[in-house]
């Protein structure tokens, strides 16, 4: 059984190209993929774990993927954290154990980034992201590689974070940054990421997001308002989102990442179209991403033997 760690993954350098092509490939390939909704379980008021299996048939490959948010961080260590075990489908045994911090933050910036380029209107001039923490980061990396026009970023004025933000990209060539005072006039803009990890409450009337606007909620709260108005809601699963408090009346109008990248249904049809999109993450990009890691590193990682049955009965 191998090991992999979250230091040796990051050192593997992986580009911000090769891993949005992971992405494009997971939706192009999701229907193939079995994907049962996660399951949740809570402890007090702050502790929750996420149990998310899944299978990829045709890489004969399957995983679970944990992800725990402690009640208390009493030792200092980050509240949220996940791994994974695989295993092979047609072989007996566990393949890998592997740390997916570094998967999760990295596929989550490039999911969110593939949606904001794919159903966004033909030439977005404004760029607002809300929440400059990590998720933030890892979105500007993908967008930054990947969109290739001028855009003007719009980020909230919050002690000196807006600051840090921009001295981070500053020098990308194709972007100029405008620091807002208040809600609304951050997201009177074409594309809004918002990477704020909860939100209580809408967090704008519907009436501030502009005409063909296309919005992208990486932890899915906070705009549940647009649900019932916008013209057409995305979302990456739907048993993942049958839970949502407006799912019965957006049905109609949704669609799913996956049949829009196989080009089945139209994804944004003009730029006057309102779109929000929930893709709050699912495991079979943890996997794919994790089979694309371990394929890079091969032997080169810690490795434990392990012992099974050799006998049926073995009692």
């Amino acid at each position: 059984m191998k090991i992999l760690d979250f230091d040796k993954i990051k050192s593997l350098n992986l580009s911000a190209e090769e891993m949005y092509s992971w992405t494009e490939n997971v939706w192009k390939q999701q229907d193939s993929f079995i994907l049962p909704p996660k399951s949740k379980m809570l402890q007090g008021e702050s502790g929750r774990y996420f149990t998310m299996p899944c299978i990829l048939p045709q890489y004969d490959i399957s995983g679970v993927k944990f992800i725990c948010r402690n009640v208390d961080d009493v030792d200092g260590i980050p509240a949220r954290n996940s791994n994974m075990i695989l295993q092979n489908c047609s072989k007996h045994g566990l393949l890998a154990v592997m740390d997916t911090t570094y998967i999760t933050t990295m596929r989550t910036g490039a999911n969110a980034a593939y949606n904001a380029i794919s159903f966004a209107q033909s030439n977005p001039e404004t760029l607002a992201i809300y929440g400059l923490g990590l998720t933030a980061r890892a979105f500007m990396f993908f967008f930054t590689a990947i969109y290739q026009r001028p855009v003007t970023v719009k980020v909230m004025r919050y002690k000196n974070q807006a600051e840090l933000f921009i001295d981070e990209f500053k020098s990308n060539q194709n972007i100029r940054f405008q620091i807002c005072d208040n809600l609304d006039e951050l997201f009177h803009s074409d594309i809004i990421v918002s990477c704020v990890s909860f939100a209580r409450q809408e967090l704008c009337d519907v009436s501030v997001y502009p005409q063909g606007c296309t919005i992208v909620p990486v932890h899915t709260s906070g705009f549940q308002n647009c649900d019932l108005v916008f013209d057409k809601v995305v979302v990456d699963d739907i048993g993942h989102v049958k839970g949502y408090r407006y799912f019965n009346e957006f049905q109609d109008r949704m669609v799913r990442i996956t049949d829009v990248a196989n080009h089945r249904v139209p994804g944004r049809e003009n730029d006057e179209q309102r779109i929000v999109i929930y893709d709050g993450g699912v495991a079979i990009h943890d996997l794919y991403y994790a089979m694309k890691i371990l394929e890079k590193v091969g032997d080169d990682c810690i490795q434990i033997p392990m012992s099974y049955p050799e006998e049926r009965f073995w009692i």
